[in-house]
């Protein structure tokens, strides 16, 4: 009960926030809506090729688990970089580097732990 109402609290301030601050134009709001639809996108495209690819036997679930995780946070640093926002993130979020590599990296170790490969 206690987790709903810090969600209904969350939502609600975010509401207040939308309706109140003048940098939150109609759109600003629908670039934010096809930034977060094109995420869901990308993470069910993770899902769906983890399904398709994946066997069906439990030692496949490590890499699995590492391959789908980095390709949500990956997809997370394209939202970063391309949703319209009220704040800049840092810079080094802004560009291609070091956690765009760590994550491909680890994309490819979990395929290939899934294929057998490792």
């Amino acid at each position: 009960m206690g987790h709903l109402a810090v969600a209904l609290a969350v939502g609600l301030t975010a509401l207040v926030q939308i309706f109140t601050d003048p940098r939150i134009t109609p759109g600003f709001i629908w670039k934010s809506l096809l930034a977060l639809a094109l995420y869901a996108l990308h993470g069910g495209i993770g899902l769906f090729v983890l399904l398709v690819l994946l066997p069906r036997n439990p030692d496949a679930a490590v890499g699995a688990t590492v391959a789908m995780t980095s390709w949500i946070l990956l997809g997370m640093l394209g939202l970063i970089r391309f949703a319209p926002r009220t704040q800049e993130p840092p810079r080094w979020l802004m560009h291609f580097g070091v956690p765009d590599v760590g994550l491909l990296l680890a994309i490819a170790w979990g395929v290939a732990d899934v294929a057998g490969l490792v």
